[in-house]
């Protein structure tokens, strides 16, 4: 902005789904006097009608197609709020750089490499900057942990491991034309817990294992994509990589299970351990004796994520989750797909039942989360602590 006193200008493409988180983060700040929000993108206006309302009654432009509203609104955007499917972030990002806007987009940066590299070429040439929706980077217990395991406060960090299971009905994959996709028209989306709902960790455990290892390299035999939902990607994943400076990265994730794990974090160093607990607290254990601090809820975070977007459009030495750091993460996701290709759970070892609060079944699978435990525990693979389903790959990602 180039001038300090004048209120920030907004615009959202898109304000249904999850963008409805959005937009309400940007009420938010209309309401405080923080920002004017100038511009939307709503392809469903009837569906929408009453926030249309509301929105053009406070003075903002309503549109049905983002390149028209970036067209008639370039150069007088600051922050554009990209939260849509995988599959548009890198175009509607590229596009919003180009007509002079910042960008908050949603995680995960974009659903290939290549696709992540035009995103950093395009915000070096424009001047403007990227900020990546992976809010737990913005928590302030988050960053204390990140900045104390790059400070050495439990020695070298030799491996970090992270376990999550949410589960999710087959209305989950349904809900819109990209879930559970490896493509779509033609355009890499590698929708998978992984790169959608447990982003958020993943994102974090490449943070904590080391800001500097660009890279990781898998361990033989140590990436397993299983699916039970009849999609092209897969529901559950036991990765084992190492990362370019040595340390060891185990992940552990599903969508296919009754139980809720909520997402945790455990970080080992040649001198103590630390860890992350979802919404709970960040701790670690050194020479100096146990220290916590909180991790707040995903709500808090948000608005934390928007805070620091706004902030940085006076103050550009402001931290948010930057182009680079997320880049790390789907090269992360596009090598994953690379090494190996997704396996089906056998039928005979899949059983739908109802979920409380779900309108569809959710899949369990027979022996599956007693085997994700041990091997979080021992940062194994399933086939190494007993569990190995018979099936044929169906699908391995182009990215």
């Amino acid at each position: 902005m180039s001038d300090s006193t004048k209120r920030p200008r907004l615009a959202l493409i898109g304000i249904s789904g999850y963008g409805r988180i959005h937009l309400d983060l940007a009420r938010g700040c209309r309401d405080r006097g923080e920002a004017d929000i100038i511009a939307a993108v709503v392809i469903n206006p009837a569906e929408e009608a009453a926030n249309v309302a509301e929105l053009k009654a406070g003075g903002c432009a309503i549109y049905t197609d983002y390149a028209e509203m970036l067209h008639r609104h370039a150069g007088q955007i600051d922050l554009c709020l990209i939260p849509t499917g995988i599959h548009w972030h890198a175009r509607m990002t590229v596009a919003a750089l180009r007509a002079g806007a910042n960008v908050l987009v949603e995680k995960p940066l974009a659903g290939s490499l290549a696709d992540a590299q035009a995103i950093r070429a395009e915000e070096q040439a424009s001047g403007r900057f990227v900020a990546v929706g992976f809010q737990d980077c913005y928590d302030p217990g988050t960053r204390w942990l990140a900045d104390s395991l790059e400070q050495g406060v439990i020695g070298r960090v030799e491996s970090v491991r992270f376990l999550g299971v949410w589960p999710r009905p087959r209305a989950y994959f349904l809900r819109n034309n990209w879930a559970g996709r490896l493509q779509l028209d033609g355009v890499s989306v590698l929708d998978s817990p992984l790169n959608n709902a447990f982003g958020h960790f993943v994102m974090l455990s490449l943070l904590f294992g080391g800001a500097g290892d660009d890279s990781t390299v898998p361990e033989p035999g140590g990436v397993e994509l299983f699916r039970a939902h009849d999609i092209e990607s897969f529901d559950t994943a036991v990765v084992n990589v190492r990362t370019a400076g040595g340390t060891r990265l185990w992940f552990g994730v599903s969508h296919v299970s009754h139980t809720t794990l909520e997402p945790e974090i455990v970080i080992e160093g040649s001198a103590g351990l630390a860890g992350w607990r979802y919404e709970t607290e960040a701790w670690l254990h050194g020479a100096g004796g146990r220290q916590r601090q909180p991790v707040l809820d995903q709500h808090a975070s948000r608005r934390l994520m928007m805070a620091a977007a706004l902030q940085k459009l006076r103050d550009p030495a402001t931290p948010v989750c930057t182009t680079a750091m997320a880049a790390r993460h789907t090269r992360l996701i596009d090598g994953l797909h690379r090494a190996a290709a997704v396996t089906p759970f056998p039928a005979d070892l899949i059983e739908w039942t109802p979920l409380e609060g779900a309108t569809s079944p959710v899949a369990t699978v027979r022996g599956l989360d007693a085997a994700l435990r041990q091997a979080f525990v021992e940062q194994k693979t399933l086939r190494e602590c007993g569990f190995a389903p018979a099936g044929e790959p169906i699908a391995r990602g182009s990215g």
